[in-house]
């Protein structure tokens, strides 16, 4: 899966995504998600690497618990055949706001 095959699937879900992060002159209010790249998994034989695998993490930013839209993303990814692991959930007493980890 390329970055734009996952921008353009995220967006499916009609709410602000960027990768990595967003301009920081705009006051983005949640829920809101951004994706990022993590290290490849490698297929290597003979001293080569064959094929990269990318390995993204998908961090959604919610005010409050948002259940539906939680299983909106793995409905979202599981239809499309994207395994997922939700990796963590952080509750951030300072800005108030819930920040939910996916692996994919």
């Amino acid at each position: 899966m390329t970055h734009k095959d996952l921008y353009n699937l995220l967006k499916k879900l009609n709410i602000p995504i960027a990768y990595d992060h967003f301009d920081d002159n705009k006051k983005m209010i949640p829920p809101f998600l951004a994706y990022r790249e993590q290290i490849p998994s490698n297929f290597k034989a003979d001293n080569l690497t064959f094929i990269s695998f990318f390995n993204f993490e998908l961090e959604l930013v919610t005010e409050k618990k948002n259940v539906e839209l939680e299983r909106n993303i793995e409905k979202l990814l599981t239809n499309n055949n994207i395994s997922y692991d939700k990796s963590d959930e952080v509750w951030d007493r300072e800005e108030k706001i819930y920040h939910i980890f996916y692996e994919i």
